[in-house]
């Protein structure tokens, strides 16, 4: 038995509200998981070293630590 039939067969033991919060949150996975499908399986990786030569990231970050934090006093 596939997972998708194990989860079908206990779904349909659950009363309506709850079976309905099953549909809601395999909703949510689906749409949680198209964003990051085999089609795109390096959305992220053409940002890796985007920031490498920025100057606000070649000065020490304990001095840019510092400098966020005085803009908060």
């Amino acid at each position: 038995m596939s997972t998708a039939d194990t989860i079908y067969e206990l779904v349909k033991t659950l009363p309506e509200e709850q079976a309905s919060l099953v549909l809601v949150f395999v909703e949510f996975l689906r749409q949680r998981f198209r964003s990051i499908s085999p089609e795109h399986p390096q959305a992220l990786s053409h940002y890796f070293g985007v920031l490498q030569d920025s100057p606000n990231f070649n000065e020490d970050p304990i001095e840019i630590q510092r400098a966020m934090r005085s803009e908060w006093e």
